[in-house]
């Protein structure tokens, strides 16, 4: 038998949130190459948003 690993928390989330509303785009109208690019963008800035705001913050120094 092989040990089972549960799978991360943060990431199944994500992915879940992402396939949720490429669809709801789409139900409503939204061209597919139009809701692709526009939740790609959207998840670049998101990322650079994360990034920036990290290197804002102060850094603890260790003694």
């Amino acid at each position: 038998m092989s040990p089972s690993y549960p799978l991360p928390a943060i990431p199944t989330i994500l992915v879940v949130i992402v396939l949720v509303l490429f669809t709801g785009l789409i139900i409503f109208g939204m061209p597919v190459e139009t809701a692709a690019l526009t939740l790609g963008a959207g998840g670049m800035l998101g990322i650079e948003l994360v990034r920036r705001l990290i290197q804002s913050l102060p850094h603890r120094r260790s003694l």
